[in-house]
Parts: structure tokens; sequence; C-alpha cells
């Protein structure tokens, strides 16, 4: 299947304007074929209660990130849809899970399987099953963005920023996985903390913001001294071209207890190892290393079986296995829809840090020959 990229220059609201013009059929399509934000997002925002979560989102995103608010009007008015339905969308994991927890018939188990491979000689790579609606592999697509310097309302000027990611339809980048000029690769894996906030910062903002993070040290630094904390919890698993090349990090993070406004997070390094000695870590959508209540899903239960049941990755190939899997009849690691579990593999992504390159596949990578493209990572 053919990758749609586009290579955008710009201020936040430029760019915007330009992914939403060019995919407007795509964000169109996503908005009126994706069940979920036509049969819970939207009755749920006509709801009294709905209508205060959303202005309380929408309030603290104006107040802490106006350059991403300008990038998500940017992009409504490009696409000719409502700026309240996309930003509805932005909101998507906070509200699914809220109806969850009300115990509601409610079964939000999108989300993804990140792998760390880290020995001495190689190799060294992140790579991630993006798993999302059916709808994001058919309409998603791939940014390439340079955004202009920004200056805040109080004067101070933001730097440029250069990255590459691939995005669901109308949401901001980053979300997914992707990478930046200074060498910094990510992949996110949903995570569904019990501990649920409506007056912070929603977690797909937190992502677009990661893009900008220069280091393991700048990523945590924007996570814990962000104003206002994230709403709802997940995971940045980051990897670095250059600096502390013998380091890869898993960084977990969830809303702080009662009155408190910041962000729980823990870091886990994954070191360098010798062959023969323990050099993987896999991540799912269940906390590994930050100990809080949360809600465990069947599929990330049943991949980490999986996962416990094959030999541990070693190599390039191991990692495309397991990532490909299709073993468990009901909830495999490569996800196709299955009757228990309607989510699918939308792509799968492999930042190989030895070659210097992030390879996409859209088909399974255990059997798919040769990867649908290659980007050259910047360094």
């Amino acid at each position: 299947m053919a990758l749609r990229i586009l290579h955008v220059t710009g201020t936040h609201r430029e760019i915007g304007l330009q992914v939403g013009r060019t995919f407007r059929r795509q964000i169109q399509d996503f908005l009126q074929k994706y069940d979920k934000f036509r049969t819970l997002l939207l009755p749920f925002l006509d709801s009294t209660e709905g209508r205060k979560v959303y202005e309380g989102y929408l309030k603290v995103a104006q107040s802490v990130y106006p350059q991403y608010m300008e990038e998500v009007q940017g992009t409504a008015e490009g696409a000719e849809v409502s700026f309240e339905h996309l930003f509805l969308l932005h909101c998507r994991p906070e509200i699914l899970l809220m109806l969850k927890s009300k115990q509601e018939n409610v079964d939000e188990t999108s989300g993804c399987t990140s792998v760390f491979l880290n020995f001495c000689n190689g190799p060294r790579l992140l790579a991630h099953n993006e798993d999302a609606d059916a709808n994001v592999q058919k309409l998603g697509y791939i940014v390439v963005a340079n955004v202009k310097p920004y200056q805040l309302p109080n004067g101070d000027v933001l730097p440029e920023e250069n990255f590459t990611s691939f995005c669901y339809p109308g949401i901001l980048p980053g979300v997914a996985y992707a990478y930046n000029s200074h060498g910094v690769c990510f992949s996110t894996n949903a995570q569904l903390a019990k501990s649920l906030k409506s007056d912070r910062i929603v977690r797909h903002f937190m992502n677009r913001a990661l893009l900008t993070a220069s280091s393991v040290e700048h990523a945590v630094d924007i996570l814990k001294n962000t104003p206002v904390g994230v709403a709802l919890g997940f995971c940045s698993n980051l990897a670095t071209l250059h600096g502390d090349r013998g380091r890869m990090y898993s960084i977990e993070c969830a809303p702080t207890e009662g009155e408190s406004s910041g962000t729980l997070v823990s870091v886990r390094g994954i070191e360098q190892a010798e062959k023969g000695s323990v050099g993987h870590y896999y991540h799912y959508n269940m906390y590994d290393h930050l100990d809080i209540p949360q809600w465990r899903t069947p599929s990330s239960q049943h991949r980490k079986a999986r996962a416990d049941e094959m030999e541990a990755a070693k190599t390039v190939q191991d990692v495309l296995n397991f990532l490909g899997d299709t073993k468990d009849p009901d909830y495999p690691v490569y996800r196709t829809g299955t009757m228990k579990d309607l989510v699918i593999t939308a792509t799968t992504a492999v930042f190989d840090l030895e070659a210097g390159e992030l390879e996409i596949y859209t088909g399974n990578p255990k059997t798919q020959p040769e990867p649908d493209c290659v980007f050259h990572l910047c360094a």
C-alpha cells in the first residue's frame, strides 16, 4: 500500500492549513467513518457534562500550547471541517476512558507494541506496531515539517522545529511514531491509568510537545515542568542517534492525584548489552515501571504472554517475526481485526539506529519482504 507523504514549511498555522488542504478527503472521511466519533464522542459533547469537559480541555490547550492550537485551527480550515469536531477528536483517548470508567458500553482497546534492541555491536533499534482503528491504515499519512520560530504571548520565542511523523487523519503529529532533527526517535504507547483528569492537557497535545525534545532530559523536562500536567497517561519510547548512544529510554507518565497539577514521570533506561545477555525490552499498553492503578486490556496481556512464549529477540528479523506474529487467534501481536479485538495494525516502524534509517511497513513485517518506505534519519 502506498504511503502518503507531505513536506511542509511555514508557521504552525500555515502548516496546519497545508496539511488540511492536502488531506482534506482523508480527514473528512475519517470523521464520517470513525464509528466511535459518531456514536460516542459527539453524543458525549452534546451532554451537559461532556460540554463542560470539552470546554475545560479547550481552555487548558489554549493557555499552555497556543502554537499547537493554531495548527489544529489551520488543519480544520484547510480540511473544511468543524474546529470543534477536530478538537473533540484530540480529546478522544480521555473521553473514551472516561466513559469506560463509568462502566458504559465502551471497550477502548486500541494501542501499540514497541520493542527495543540494544546490543553493543548491534543491532540497536526501536520498532513499533501502530495499532488503531482500521480507517487509520486507509487514511493516515506522513508529515515532514519545518516549523518556523513562534513568539509566545509573553514575548518568548520558541525555536524552529524539524520532524517527520506518521499522523492520524486530522490529529497533531507525534501521537504514533516520529523523529526530529535532534536525532531523537519516538514511539508512543497508550496507557490506561485509572487517574484521569478533566482540567489538564490532553495527551495528543503533550505528544506533539515532545517532538521538540533534544534529549531524554529535555523530554522529561517537558513532561514535568509544563504548567499543567497531563490529563491521561502514556508511554513515550525514545532512542537517540547521538550523545549517549548506549542508552534508550522508556518514559511512562500519568496524572498526579488530588489538587496537584503536575505529571508523574518514570524513566527506565535500556542498557547496552553484550550478545548472550539481555538486550531487549518490550512495551505494551500497560504500565511497567510506574506503579499506579490502571486498566488492563486483554490485547496487551495476550501480546505480553506471546512474547514470553517466544525466544527473546536478538536480531532485526527476530523483532519483525514478533511484531508480525498472528499465532494467538483472538488477540494477535500483529492485529487483524478479530471478533474479540477489532483494532488492526496500521503500520510497523523500525528505527534502525546502526543504519540511521526509519523503515515503514504497511503489511505484516514478518512476511513482507521489503519496507514500503525508508527515511534517512537526521542526526
